[in-house]
C-alpha cells in the first residue's frame, strides 16, 4: 500500500480531531461545533466507521490528513509527517515516484534543519556576548523566561563564525544561500548582512524555524533597524503570523493583533500570551483564516501614533469581508506597550475595547458637519469602503444607521449612495436565465430557511428528492442536495441569499411561506417540464416525472 493509505489505516480520525474539537457521541457518529467557522448549532460530523469528517455548513470534509492541513494551515507533506510520527511509520521506507515533489520536500527539510542549527548557534552566542545579553535584560527589561520563550538570541559581529559552524555540520553552500543566512556578492565572495544583531526567529504553527528577523541594538549610521528574511520556499508572509505557535495554545477566548514583534513581547510581559503580529506585511485573508481557527474574537491593538488609524481601516476591511468583526484597543495615556510594561502598569484590554467598526466610523465622521461638502463626501466614501464589505444585511443596516445618526441624514439616501458604488454587491435583477437558476437553491443552501419559523417545506423537499436522480449532474439544485456544490457557484448562491434576506426582513411569515412555496413550485415545474421534453430521458423515467408534476400542480 501507499504511504497515505498506511497512515489512514494506522490513525483513528477521532483521536486526532478530539485534540482540537470537543466531540460528542451521537448514535454511530460524533458531532460538535465546526472549528472552521463560527456557529452556535453543531453541524460538524465525524464518522468513526468511514474515518471522515464533514461540516454541513462550510462544506469542509474528507479525511484526517485534510483536517490536519486545514486546522494547522500546513501543506500536505507536513501533515503526513506529523501523522506518520504519531503512528510510528518510517517515511524513509516509502518511495516517492514524483521526483519533482520529492526534491521540493527534501529541500524544505534541509532548510528547516539549517535554520534550526543556526538558531542553536545564535543561542550560544547570546550568553557569550555580554553586551547583547545586557541589552535584553537591562535596556529592554526582559526576563530570562521571556528571552527563552521567544528565543531572542544573538548574531555575532564575526558572521563568518556562523558559516564555519554550518559547514562543520555538513551543510552545502548552495542550501545555506537558499536559506538566506548568507549571500554571494557579484565577485562570488560570501557575505552576511545581519551581524551584531538580536535574532527574532519566526516559527511555523508546528514550531519549525522558517525565517528570521534581525534587529540592531547599538545604533550605527546608515543601517536598517530590522533586516528580515525574504520569502523562501518555507516562508510566505501572507500566511504566517509571528507567535501563532504560542498564541494558539492560549486559554483566553480572544486574540490580539499588534503591529510589531516587540509589541507581542511587551504584551506577554503584561500578562497577555495571546498576541500576534504580521511579518512586516498587511493583514491578509490567509491570516484571518488562521485566526478563525483559534477564535472569532479579535482585538486590534496599536501604538498611539498617527499610522494606526489607516492600518486599522485596511485590516478591518479584510476581517469583516470574512465575517470577523474586530474590536479596537487604543492606548490613551502611554506611547506604546513598551512604556506601559516599563512602568509596571496593569491594563485590562478586553474590558477597554470598543466595537471596531463603530469606532472607526466615529473617527472618520468626527466633526463631519463642520466640513465643506466635498470633504463630507470624502468622509462618506471612506465609511462606504468599510460597510460594503459586510455580508450580513442586518449587521450592515445597523452600522448604516449609526452613520446616519452622526450625520443626520436619511439612511435610505445613504443606502442608495452605497449601492451606486461600483464594487458594492448590487441586487440581481433576476432577469437573466443564468441568474434565475440560483434563486431557489439559495433558499436551501446553508440551511438558510431554518432561521424563519413556521415555514413547512417538507412537501417541496420531497418533490425535489423524487426527481433528484434524474436531474443532470451539473444541476445546481442537485449539487445542493447531494453536498457537491462547486466553489464557483457559492458566490452566486450567497448573493442570492443576501437578496432573499433583504426581502424576508420586511415580509410577514405568511407572505414568506406563500412566496417561497409558489416560487419553488414554479421552479421545479420548469425543471421537470424540460426533463420530460429531453429526448435523452428514458420513457419510464418520464412517467415518474409526470407523476411528480401532477402532485406539485395539485
Amino acid at each position: 500500500m501507499s504511504l497515505t493509505e498506511d497512515i489512514l489505516n494506522s490513525i483513528d480520525i477521532i483521536d486526532i480531531i478530539s485534540q482540537y474539537v470537543d466531540l460528542k457521541k451521537s448514535w454511530r457518529n460524533y458531532i460538535w461545533l465546526c472549528p472552521f467557522h463560527n456557529e452556535k448549532t453543531p453541524s460538524f460530523v465525524v464518522s468513526e466507521d468511514k474515518q471522515i469528517f464533514k461540516c454541513f455548513w462550510c462544506w469542509k470534509w474528507w479525511n484526517v490528513i485534510t483536517f490536519l492541513k486545514e486546522i494547522e494551515n500546513i501543506e500536505f507533506y507536513d501533515a503526513i509527517k506529523i501523522l506518520a510520527e504519531k503512528s510510528g511509520i518510517e517515511l524513509k521506507n516509502y518511495n516517492n515516484d514524483k521526483t519533482q515533489n520529492k526534491k521540493e520536500i527534501d529541500l524544505k527539510d534541509k532548510l528547516i534543519k539549517i535554520n534550526k542549527t543556526a538558531l542553536n548557534f545564535f543561542h550560544k552566542k547570546l550568553f557569550e556576548y555580554e553586551n547583547a545579553f545586557n541589552y535584553l535584560t537591562q535596556n529592554r527589561k526582559l526576563s530570562k523566561e521571556i528571552i527563552i520563550k521567544y528565543k531572542l538570541w544573538y548574531a555575532p559581529t564575526k558572521w563568518i563564525e556562523l558559516i564555519n559552524y554550518l559547514k562543520q555540520k555538513w551543510f552545502d553552500d548552495e542550501d545555506i544561500i537558499l536559506s538566506w543566512l548568507w549571500r554571494k556578492s557579484s565577485s562570488w565572495s560570501i557575505y552576511s548582512f545581519f551581524s551584531n544583531r538580536i535574532i527574532f526567529p519566526i516559527f511555523s504553527s508546528l514550531w519549525d524555524v522558517i525565517a528570521f528577523s534581525w534587529r540592531i541594538f547599538n545604533w550605527e549610521e546608515n543601517t536598517w533597524k530590522y533586516i528580515n528574511t525574504p520569502e523562501t520556499i518555507l516562508y510566505h508572509k501572507s500566511n504566517i503570523l509571528y507567535n501563532f505557535n504560542n498564541a494558539k495554545k492560549t486559554k483566553k477566548d480572544y486574540l490580539i493583533i499588534v503591529e510589531w514583534y516587540m509589541d507581542v513581547i511587551w504584551l506577554d510581559r503584561l500578562g497577555y500570551d495571546n498576541a500576534l503580529a504580521t511579518c512586516w506585511t498587511a493583514l491578509t485573508e490567509q491570516h484571518i483564516k488562521l485566526l478563525k481557527r483559534v477564535s472569532n474574537k479579535i482585538v486590534f491593538a496599536f501604538d498611539n501614533d498617527n499610522a494606526w488609524e489607516q492600518a486599522t481601516i485596511r485590516w478591518l476591511k479584510i476581517a469583516i469581508s470574512m465575517e470577523i468583526y474586530p474590536m479596537i484597543f487604543q492606548i490613551k495615556w502611554w506611547k506604546d506597550f513598551d512604556e506601559i510594561a516599563d512602568n509596571k502598569k496593569n491594563i485590562n484590554i478586553i474590558e477597554n475595547t470598543k466595537d471596531g467598526i463603530s469606532f472607526i466610523i466615529n473617527k472618520i465622521l468626527d466633526n463631519y458637519n463642520n466640513n465643506w461638502p466635498i470633504e463630507k463626501q470624502k468622509k462618506l466614501e471612506q465609511v462606504f469602503e468599510i460597510l460594503k464589505n459586510i455580508w450580513n444585511y442586518n449587521i450592515f443596516w445597523d452600522y448604516l444607521e449609526k452613520a446616519w445618526k452622526i450625520i443626520n441624514q436619511d439612511p435610505n439616501i445613504l443606502y442608495q449612495q452605497l449601492k451606486s458604488k461600483k464594487n458594492y454587491r448590487k441586487k440581481d435583477n433576476n432577469k437573466s436565465d443564468d441568474k434565475k437558476k440560483y434563486i431557489i437553491p439559495a433558499l436551501f443552501y446553508n440551511n438558510f430557511l431554518n432561521q424563519y419559523k413556521n415555514i413547512n417545506i417538507d412537501e417541496i423537499i420531497q418533490n425535489i428528492l423524487e426527481i433528484l436522480d434524474i436531474l443532470p449532474e451539473n444541476s445546481i439544485l442537485k449539487s445542493i442536495f447531494t453536498w457537491k456544490i462547486q466553489d464557483n457557484d457559492k458566490t452566486q448562491i450567497l448573493e442570492q441569499q443576501l437578496n432573499w434576506e433583504q426581502k424576508l426582513t420586511w415580509w410577514t411569515n405568511d407572505k414568506i411561506q406563500t412566496t417561497i412555496t409558489n416560487e419553488t413550485k414554479k421552479y421545479i415545474i420548469q425543471i421537470i417540464t424540460n426533463l420530460i421534453k429531453d429526448p435523452n430521458i428514458e420513457h419510464n423515467k418520464k412517467i415518474e416525472l409526470i407523476k411528480v408534476l401532477n402532485k406539485i400542480r395539485k
